[in-house]
């Protein structure tokens, strides 16, 4: 079995980015020479996502509109009340709880994508997307590809 790893580097710009990062999984996939096995692509950040689904103007704006009814940014969250926080706290905290939560119902750190024939075995439709719920700021995308 081989291992390979890379690291994607990505530049959000709003609170609810979108990013496709199929083809950087893809240039991964080549660079390792894995025939055979699975790519996992996981994001080490607690208001991001990272989801396989149909990247379709419409839907992405429903998700948007769909996440912004749910947990509105505005609610009242124990997490941004810095009076009653005591944990995981640093210098320039901000209020993100509706970014948190909006991780948590959409649900995934990574996505396991199978491959075969040295090719990623997506969907027709499906693209791996990295989801931002916070804010624009630098980000990372860890990748692995195990296999053969």
């Amino acid at each position: 079995m081989k291992i390979h790893r890379d690291k994607l580097q990505i530049k959000t710009t709003r609170e609810f980015d979108v990013i496709d990062i199929t083809a950087d999984v893809e240039k991964a996939l080549l660079d390792s020479g894995i025939e055979e096995g699975y790519a996992l692509v996981f994001s080490p950040h607690t208001t991001c996502a990272v989801l396989v689904n149909e990247k379709e103007t419409g839907l992405l704006a429903d998700v948007e509109a769909t996440m912004q009814r749910l947990v509105p940014k505005l609610g009242s969250y124990l997490h941004d009340d810095f009076n009653v926080r005591t944990e995981n706290l640093h210098h320039d905290e901000t209020k993100n709880a509706h970014a948190h939560l909006r991780r948590v119902i959409a649900g995934h750190a990574s996505e396991y994508v199978p491959v075969g024939e040295g090719a990623l075995l997506l969907g027709r439709w499906q693209r791996i997307m990295f989801v931002e719920f916070d804010c624009a700021r630098d980000r990372e995308v860890l990748i692995q590809i195990c296999g053969m």
